[in-house]
């Protein structure tokens, strides 16, 4: 199932060498779980993998990720719930695309996991359920739920289906990591809702059953936190400081307009854009200078700079920025053209990895050209 365990450079641990590392000193430090969880998440079958205090760190830091996150979630509770009621579903009626989103991507984790540990890739296992608690639940889902869960304006049925969605999700990420981190997790299912059938110990808890995705919700609220991304980043980049609003413009196609609209407030917020401003067409966003440009498939953003910015400056930044983004697309294209001119691939790939491949060189292709329009300007 594993390897050897080396030392950082690679070396095998030896008293000799004095390069050993001491489990229970590892433990007192950092505790258990994160020992547990660097050592699971560095296993690939037949092959050594090297320990060193970068990937203790790691898992200390998603170990106190988890934790705060459910802190959050627990403290978060409407008060029209009381403190001692026992879990239940969210009422789908009153979901959000967001509140959808987080449930279909916790399913995913299930699904993913399963296949994982059947086929004895423990390793697997840890990154996607790093990667769906840390960077999912953590940085993505909270934050769209707190937009919701202080909104006075919605209704109480609303705003207690979305603290139910991250109780519910919160549940099934314990139950799928318990086995790695069995402590952590012991202690933060403890502290959320529980139905009356559960046991008082995680560890005998139900394993999560397999259930259908939403498909649909998942791609749409993707693609808009993609265009996110691409917003943080662009002004990043621009040097702009965090905290400030700026004026904001975007495009989006109409068949994601009823998920934009029910998003619009967290979008407002996890971009810093206000006012936030919905256009039809690419040709009706604003263009000048110190105008910043953020491409995410279809949609695109543009973020106005503030009344008091260098305009020379701000128009030299943004264009090494396009030219640095221009680079990396062309690149990702000459590789996605280059895997469809492979025979083998066509020949032998599932239809839908086809497809699948054929759809990201066009979208690659439309980014390419997009990119070269707004720099020949």
């Amino acid at each position: 199932l594993s390897g050897l365990i080396r030392d950082p450079e690679g070396q095998k641990m030896s008293k000799t060498k004095g390069n050993v590392v001491d489990p229970l000193g590892v433990i007192d430090d950092a505790g258990a779980d994160a020992l547990r969880f660097a050592l699971v998440h560095g296993a690939t079958p037949g092959q050594d993998q090297r320990f060193g205090a970068a990937r203790l760190d790691n898992a200390r830091h998603f170990a106190n990720k988890l934790w705060n996150a459910t802190r959050f979630v627990v403290g978060a509770r409407p008060s029209t719930i009381a403190a001692d009621a026992e879990r239940r579903l969210p009422d789908a009626r009153h979901l959000g695309p967001g509140e959808r989103w987080i449930l279909s991507r916790a399913t995913a984790a299930v699904n993913g996991v399963d296949g994982s540990m059947a086929g004895y890739a423990f390793g697997e296992v840890t990154r996607l359920l790093y990667d769906a608690i840390w960077n999912e639940f953590c940085d993505w889902g909270v934050e769209l739920a707190k937009v919701r869960l202080v909104d006075a304006s919605l209704p109480d049925a609303e705003r207690e289906a979305t603290w139910w969605a991250l109780v519910e999700a919160l549940d099934t990420y314990l139950r799928l990591l318990l086995p790695v981190m069995p402590f952590v997790t012991e202690a933060l299912w403890a502290s959320i809702p529980h139905r009356a059938s559960d046991p008082e110990l995680l560890i005998v808890a139900r394993w999560p059953a397999p259930a259908e995705r939403d498909i649909t919700t998942e791609a749409q609220v993707g693609a808009i936190l993609e265009l996110v991304r691409s917003v943080r980043n662009a002004r990043s980049e621009a040097h702009i400081e965090p905290a400030a609003w700026l004026a904001t413009e975007v495009v989006v196609p109409a068949a994601l307009g009823p998920t934009y609209e029910a998003l619009r407030p967290a979008i407002e917020r996890l971009v810093r854009g206000r006012p936030l401003d919905r256009r039809l067409t690419r040709e009706a966003l604003t263009d000048g200078p110190g105008v910043l440009t953020a491409l995410a498939g279809e949609l695109e953003a543009r973020v106005l700079p503030a009344a008091d910015v260098d305009d020379g400056a701000a128009a030299a930044l943004e264009r090494a920025r396009l030219i640095r983004e221009l680079a990396d697309a062309e690149a990702w294209l000459a590789a996605a053209r280059a895997r469809l001119a492979n025979d083998a691939f066509i020949a032998k790939a599932p239809a839908p990895v086809v497809a699948g491949a054929r759809a990201r060189e066009a979208e690659l292709a439309e980014q390419v050209d997009r990119l070269r329009d707004r720099l020949s300007r």
